[in-house]
Order: C-alpha cells, then sequence, then structure tokens
C-alpha cells in the first residue's frame, strides 16, 4: 500500500526503490537477509527447573509447551523458558541427543528459594531443580515475529557457529579452547527474542543432564 502510493505521487523510480525497500525490509523481518552476531557476554546465575530428554531437537514442541504452562498456570513473573542442548546433530546419532528443557529465573543477589507448590509440582512431574553459575560465555541474539521465523534464527545460529568454531582467528579472538563449548543455552527472554549462551567458563558446572546418570 506504501509502495502504491509512492509510485502515485513520486513517480516510478522513487517507486521502484520504495519496493525494494520493503522488499528488503520484509526479507529482514522474516530472517532471510539478516545473520547472528558474536559477542562475549555474561551469563547470568540463577535457578532452573529442567526435564530431560533425547532424540531429534525439532521434536521438542511439546517440551517448550509444559515449560510454558508451568510459568502460566504458577503466574511466575520472574521465570522464563530455558532449553540447554549438550550433543551436536551430525556428530552424535540423531535418537541419542541429549537436550533439557524448562524455566530459568536470574538470581537477584542471593538465589531465592522457589515456591514450594512450584517446586513439588515440578519434582513430581520429572523436572530437576538445578542452580546454574555465572559465567563468561560466547552470545549471540535473535529477534522473531512468529515461530517459522524464529526456527530461521535458531538454525541460523547453529550453522554460523558451527562455521565459526572451525576459524581459528575466530577461535583466537573469543579466547575459545578446543573442547570448551560443550552446551549451547537459550533463553527466551521475550515472545519475540532469544538469548544464546555458550559458557566458556565453569562449562562442567552447566552438564546438568540426569537421565542418563
Amino acid at each position: 500500500m506504501v509502495d502504491l502510493l509512492i509510485y502515485k505521487f513520486l513517480g516510478f523510480w522513487l517507486g521502484l526503490i520504495g519496493l525494494g525497500f520493503v522488499i528488503y525490509r520484509t526479507l529482514s523481518i522474516l530472517g532471510f537477509t539478516r545473520s547472528p552476531s558474536f559477542f562475549r557476554a555474561n551469563f547470568a546465575d540463577g535457578i532452573a527447573f529442567l526435564k530431560d530428554y533425547q532424540g531429534p531437537f525439532y521434536k521438542n514442541k511439546a517440551a517448550f509447551e509444559d515449560a510454558a504452562n508451568l510459568i502460566k498456570t504458577f503466574k511466575l513473573k520472574d521465570y522464563i523458558i530455558i532449553s540447554m542442548y549438550f550433543d551436536k546433530p551430525g556428530e552424535v546419532e540423531e535418537n541419542k541427543l541429549r537436550y533439557s528443557i524448562g524455566i530459568f529465573k536470574k538470581n537477584k543477589g542471593f538465589p531465592e528459594k522457589p515456591p514450594e507448590e512450584l517446586e513439588r509440582h515440578c519434582i513430581s512431574n520429572g523436572y530437576n531443580y538445578v542452580e546454574l553459575p555465572d559465567a563468561s560465555s560466547l552470545f549471540s541474539s535473535w529477534e522473531f515475529s512468529s515461530s517459522f521465523t524464529m526456527m530461521i534464527g535458531i538454525q541460523k545460529f547453529n550453522s554460523s557457529l558451527k562455521k565459526n568454531l572451525e576459524d581459528a582467528d575466530f577461535k583466537r579472538t573469543y579466547r575459545i579452547k578446543d573442547g570448551a563449548c560443550k552446551v549451547i543455552i537459550e533463553l527466551y527472554e521475550t515472545e519475540s527474542m532469544i538469548h544464546f549462551y555458550i559458557p566458556l567458563l565453569n562449562t562442567d558446572k552447566f552438564l546438568v543432564y540426569k537421565k542418563d546418570k
């Protein structure tokens, strides 16, 4: 509609430029012309209730829905959805990929004890209570407008991460040691923003998958 008005009042060439801008902007919103950027950032310590899963990552919709229902049912204002991935597709058989999904709350000063009702419910439904430490991390983020653009962002992040970890200059710039990237964390900060963290310090403390222990 906007571009048609440009054509009508400003002429063909400005209309053509406007059309190009509209197309580019649309592709950017959908995620096709964007790529995740990487930085060093700090993962803030907090508490989480996590349920362990195994299998293809793309079959985790029900796990996310369960976590979202916890937040909704118990009216948890300070909790967000968290997912943690302990294996990399291509390196481990698809049906053996390990991951955990649940809810996370950043600490404000000292760790706060979760509501007893929430804790009882989570434990009785297969969630594990864990305390995640503060850690210097490799960081990225992705803004999305739908589940489709969210999945594009996750795929682009994983693809870009794999490529960058094969680049010696990238690893040197971010001081990444071989074997340091053991866990990928996704924090769903809002309904339209994912924050990705790959802890580079205290990494063993993030190996909280308990299903195979």
